[in-house]
């Protein structure tokens, strides 16, 4: 039973170390400041010039976006694109002798900067590819071809290239964006990688508030379980303690009987 406890109170030590670190970091995320308009960046850079860690959110939006190539896209333009593709191609030799032929494997990105815009006022982006969950915001174009149409398009090639998969960024998406606050040397605002924080990106707006939200709750479950395994292990402790505590006595009490009765014959 000592050896269950004794686990038991491992076990409470361990989540509640573990919900002190989830809370401290919500408590961290908590502290950020919140900016309800980027208009307001400019006054709160006058106040702190220098490692103002802000949340902010709004829409994308570049001034050079380039283009979407298919049908079905409806938003403007994109500000980052990248795309795997398998290209097929033949070539004779100058003799118009022998055919070579290949299979070539490329990946492109195509980006341009891009700034977040929410109406008030804009900030320019900076690096935003260093920042946590940038590529889950990316917006998935084209399916990927499966297994069986790659392998099919070794056996039966096709002159030219073709898409095995696509991602790209569009300008009107809603992002929220963790990061240092800043102006650059043409006095632009800007928001970038903070040194005393992660840079990181949400899709939509509430995303980080749910991610604070959640870590709250986490941090709430370590805690919780580790009272009650705080509760059960001292429980088992008190009861042997309880029941040691009667042996020792009980033994005492027959030991003084054994002797008065060998003083008293």
């Amino acid at each position: 039973m000592l050896q269950i406890a004794l686990y038991l109170s491992c076990g409470a030590t361990a989540c509640y170390l573990w919900g002190r670190r989830i809370k401290g970091k919500a408590d961290s995320f908590n502290s950020i400041t919140r900016v309800a308009d980027i208009k307001c960046l400019d006054d709160l850079l006058k106040e702190k010039a220098s490692n103002l860690l802000v949340v902010l959110s709004g829409k994308v939006a570049s001034a050079t976006p380039f283009n979407c190539k298919h049908d079905d896209d409806s938003s403007s333009g994109d500000v980052f694109e990248a795309k795997f593709e398998m290209e097929y191609e033949t070539k004779k030799d100058d003799d118009g002798g022998l055919i070579h032929k290949s299979h070539n494997f490329l990946f492109q990105i195509n980006e341009t900067p891009w700034y977040l815009e929410d109406g008030t006022g804009l900030v320019k982006v900076v690096r935003a590819e260093l920042a946590d969950g940038y590529v889950d915001t990316m917006k998935p174009q084209f399916d990927m071809l499966s297994m069986s149409e790659i392998f099919q398009r070794f056996e039966n090639p096709q002159e030219g290239s073709k898409v095995i998969c696509r991602c790209a960024l569009d300008t009107g998406t809603s992002l929220t964006i963790v990061g240092e606050a800043a102006r650059d040397e043409a006095g632009t605002l800007s928001i970038q990688n903070p040194k005393e924080q992660s840079f990181m990106i949400f899709s939509g707006e509430g995303s980080f508030d749910k991610m604070v939200a959640n870590l709250k709750s986490n941090s709430e479950f370590y805690f919780f379980y580790s009272k009650i395994f705080g509760t059960i292990a001292v429980a088992i402790a008190v009861v042997k303690g309880v029941g040691f505590v009667r042996r020792v006595l009980r033994e005492r009490s027959e030991n003084a009987t054994d002797s008065d009765n060998e003083e008293n014959p």
